[in-house]
């Protein structure tokens, strides 16, 4: 289990957040989910969404998809 953990890709603040949806977008320069361009490095906090039907924090965040969101997203 441990190996597979040291194989994932980090999150870093190169990493950029939409400002429309707040998904991170890990490379590319448009977000795949809203399809925005308008893509910002300033963001904080991280949440991974995996069961978005069950998830409490989804539906407060309003995320219907599973993946890598930003908490806060400065424009």
């Amino acid at each position: 289990m441990w190996k597979k953990l040291k194989k994932r890709r980090k999150i870093t603040m190169a990493d950029r957040a939409c400002t429309n949806c707040k998904r991170i977008v890990e490379s590319g320069s448009e977000c795949p989910i809203c399809k925005n361009d308008e893509l910002t490095r300033n963001w904080r906090g991280l949440v991974a969404i995996y069961d978005p039907e069950d998830s409490e924090i989804a539906e407060e965040m309003g995320v219907t998809t599973t993946g890598k969101y930003a908490v806060q997203v400065n424009v």
